[in-house]
């Protein structure tokens, strides 16, 4: 038996927590479901031993998803589709989890049961999506979908990583240069100025201060540097650091519109995945919010989902939320009257992943030329520095 703790509405819409015990996500959601609790989020207790995601790309896992697709298309018994998968597998940990797959399906479990030994490989959304394809008899067309998300997904996280490659480059060239300037090139022009026996103009004595600093200190300016990470790191783990983190992050121009674009644009994505797989709109709820990684849009979710349970419709309830645009209220109605949420939630993670790409570009050419003109005052600072004294010593010539 396994542990999992559990966040769930009951039938009041109180939002409640705990744990309970069972032997699988599905019969744990089962029993909360029959006591009338509405699953908001679930996980197991202790992760399992076996999860392979240190080495294991999303890539490869998509080529195997398709793959599959591919197998179990052609009325082939899972077992067998497998076994062809595994074979073209080339990543060796991937190989090991689709064998270990085929293992606990030939024991009598199901898909969707053995793929939930493997959180960190299949997300929620991926194992109810194959359920409800394994219960409508088209998993083949589910999975095909799954691999599309997933590419959609890998698509525009590239996408966003491509844009900001180029300033976070710049801003490491910047560190490497000033690192270079004070480790190399100012010593050896203090040492000059030390065997003339000059008074020192006041910039370039800061930076002889400060290379002498740095050339003393690099062992201490490395460790608190790396004791401030691993401080941040843990007080942003926290609860209260999570609602600081989303507070700050939400409040910086130009920045926040772009983080919250983005988060629309994955929960609309996931949602609209999982309800054309069959899945029922609050699960589908439910899932998507489990990837978003601000706590205020989950609240606004669950605020949703809270409304749905007690029968409220759906484009009120998005009318109601703090955080979603007028835009995605419209559609949503829209989609509501006309039958047609799917499409709808599709377009708009569509509409927002376009917004989002475009405003990164932006934000991009603006972070580029400042980049170089901070770069520009550093090295024009220190060379200042270093030639005020060859002035004043030419100077003293004359």
């Amino acid at each position: 038996m396994n542990t999992y703790i559990y966040t769930a509405f009951d039938k009041e819409g109180k939002k409640i927590s705990g744990k309970i015990t069972g032997e699988d996500i599905k019969k744990v959601k089962k029993s909360l479901k029959d006591n009338n609790l509405y699953v908001i989020e679930i996980k197991e207790d202790s992760p399992p031993a076996l999860s392979f995601r240190t080495v294991i790309r999303d890539e490869d896992v998509v080529i195997a998803i398709r793959e599959l697709a591919t197998f179990v298309s052609s009325k082939l018994p899972l077992d067998e589709c497998l076994t062809g998968v595994i074979s073209q597998i080339r990543q060796v940990s991937l190989k090991k989890v689709f064998q270990e797959i085929q293992r606990k399906i030939r024991e009598g479990k199901s898909f969707s049961d053995a793929l939930m030994d493997f959180p960190n490989i299949f997300p929620e959304m991926i194992i109810s999506m194959v359920r409800a394809g394994e219960e409508t008899g088209t998993l083949d067309r589910i999975l095909v979908k799954i691999a599309e998300f997933l590419e959609r997904r890998n698509r525009f996280r590239n996408r966003i990583r491509g844009i900001m490659s180029y300033p976070l480059f710049m801003l490491i060239i910047s560190i490497a240069v000033f690192i270079f300037l004070l480790s190399f090139v100012t010593p050896t022009i203090t040492r000059m100025f030390a065997q003339i026996n000059m008074s020192l103009p006041l910039p370039t004595l800061i930076l002889i201060k400060i290379s002498h600093f740095f050339k003393a200190g690099w062992i201490y300016i490395v460790a608190g540097i790396f004791l401030m990470y691993l401080l941040v790191r843990k007080l942003l783990a926290s609860e209260k650091g999570e609602e600081w983190k989303d507070f700050i992050r939400f409040r910086i121009p130009a920045l926040s519109n772009i983080l919250l674009k983005r988060e629309i644009a994955i929960f609309s994505t996931t949602t609209a995945t999982l309800i054309d797989g069959g899945v029922d709109i609050i699960e589908s709820f439910q899932i998507a919010r489990q990837v978003l990684s601000s706590r205020l849009l989950k609240k606004d979710i669950d605020d949703i989902i809270e409304s749905l349970s007690k029968g409220g419709s759906l484009s009120l309830s998005f009318r109601n939320s703090r955080y979603f645009p007028a835009l995605v209220t419209q559609l949503v109605s829209a989609g509501e009257r006309s039958g047609s949420l799917a499409e709808m939630f599709n377009r708009i993670g569509e509409i927002y992943e376009e917004e989002v790409s475009q405003s990164s570009v932006k934000l991009a050419n603006f972070i580029e030329p400042m980049m170089i003109l901070l770069m520009g005052v550093v090295v024009g600072i220190i060379v200042l520095a270093i030639l005020l004294p060859i002035f004043q010593i030419s100077q003293s010539i004359r």
